[in-house]
């Protein structure tokens, strides 16, 4: 393992295994761009449709890469730790139910907090986009 993961990171995963808010960023988009019929002109947001992903859902897995990550290791390559969550989503439940871009958004951010650490992978953000997310079925710890 190359890479040391963060004190703030194992404490955030820690945190949520016990069924306590979070802080975190909204994952996935909220809004669907359209692309302009000018070829000069950027695409925009279309404002006329609105759609949600499950932050519940998506962050469940999020942790349940970090959590791997954490216990078996962080690879030195971006391709190798993509080729890792490929396996490691085959072990969470919940996979099939995720759409494609829950899961990217929950890859991106278990990728950047695993180097960074968990504060500076959610900073930087405008106060609307911070949310609270909680485990709803806390990892019942072996004593």
């Amino acid at each position: 393992m190359a890479w040391k993961i963060k004190a703030d990171v194992v404490q955030t995963l820690d945190d949520w295994k016990a069924g306590k808010p979070v802080r975190a960023v909204e994952l996935g988009h909220v809004h669907r761009m359209k692309q302009s019929n000018e070829p000069t002109m950027m695409p925009s947001i279309d404002m006329s449709k609105r759609f949600h992903n499950d932050q519940e859902r998506a962050y469940a897995y999020c942790f349940h890469l970090i959590d791997l990550f954490n216990r078996n290791g962080l690879p030195d390559a971006h391709e190798d730790f993509l080729l890792a969550c490929g396996e490691y989503a085959q072990q969470f439940s919940n996979s099939a139910d995720l759409t494609q871009k829950e899961m990217d958004g929950a890859v991106s951010l278990a990728w950047k907090a695993l180097l960074v650490g968990w504060k500076r992978a959610i900073d930087g953000h405008g106060d609307s986009a911070y949310i609270e997310v909680s485990n709803p079925a806390p990892w019942v710890q072996a004593t």
